[in-house]
């Protein structure tokens, strides 16, 4: 049976925990985070690359997969359960055996070449090989060479699921309760309840959004304070420009590095200096900032 795999892992991957987290409050995936999935789907090609496999439309396997989103149950892992999605997605396209096992052949191939082509196979390899003796002038200048290119694998791969993300969230903002600041870019919403891992830590997380702006920190800052009169001011002085943080009860005595890891559990707004990667999204943005607030 066709496993739609090469459609639902992908997606799935790209921020298990940021996104996908699991919703505490409902038996389904909440409507805006379908919307998201919908679009990472679109915009990454996946559907498409689906759909060319299998001879179904891509506009009908985005309905089949919308309509498969709403009624399917979260599992454990607070995703839609994969044998529902995979069952109803069959049942609804019609995908003949011979689709099935072309679809499941491409991704093999595709997976097959990806790791062929990855630096970090590549740079597994030549330390097999290498074993446990000095590796010599040229396999040195491999490994550099290797471990370079993995560098920058890793950061586009990075950046891509960060577009994918950013591009997703554009038109979720509309119903969310937490003031935003006028002329703000929205970039990431996460706009479900779920679990976030610190450590050995489990916190329930609230949703969030964060924003860029051309605006200064400390206009934003202020504007903040003004919509949220009851909220405790701290600044975040760990080197450099400091961060501002406004939080809706803030524990005392305080320490920031003992606060961080239950801040997704606290409604608040987090304001620090925009650096390149939030330029890449707005051109000119000084400041980056999130607003954690409660559905």
């Amino acid at each position: 049976m066709y496993q739609f795999k090469t459609l639902l892992l992908p997606m799935f991957g790209l921020s298990t925990v940021l996104l996908f987290s699991a919703s505490l409050s409902a038996q389904t995936m909440p409507a805006a985070q379908q919307q998201m999935l919908l679009q990472m789907a679109e915009q990454s090609g996946l559907l498409q690359q689906v759909a060319n496999c299998s001879g179904v439309s891509s506009s009908n396997l985005k309905q089949h997969l919308a309509s498969a989103l709403q009624q399917c149950p979260l599992a454990a892992n607070g995703m839609p359960s994969e044998q529902c999605v995979k069952t109803q997605l069959i049942q609804k396209t019609g995908v003949s055996k011979a689709a099935v096992q072309k679809c499941e052949q491409l991704a093999a191939q595709a997976q097959q070449q990806q790791q062929q082509s990855s630096a970090e196979t590549q740079l597994a390899a030549l330390f097999d090989q290498i074993g446990d003796q000095e590796p010599t002038a040229a396999e040195q200048m491999q490994i550099e060479q290797l471990t370079e290119k993995l560098q920058q694998e890793g950061i586009k791969q990075l950046r891509s699921n960060v577009d994918l993300l950013v591009n997703a969230s554009q038109g979720t903002t509309a119903n969310i309760p937490a003031p935003m600041y006028p002329g703000s870019k929205v970039l990431v919403h996460l706009p479900a309840q779920g679990m976030v891992q610190f450590g050995d830590q489990s916190i329930k997380s609230l949703p969030g959004v964060s924003f860029a702006s051309t605006a200064s920190a400390t206009e934003i800052l202020a504007w903040y304070q003004q919509q949220y009169p009851a909220y405790q001011y701290r600044k975040i002085e760990l080197g450099g420009t400091p961060d501002h943080l406004l939080l809706k009860k803030a524990p005392e005595p305080f320490d920031y590095m003992q606060v961080l890891p239950q801040l997704p559990a606290i409604p608040h707004v987090f304001i620090t200096a925009a650096n390149k990667e939030t330029q890449r999204h707005l051109p000119g943005a000084k400041t980056l900032f999130t607003v954690t607030y409660q559905p």
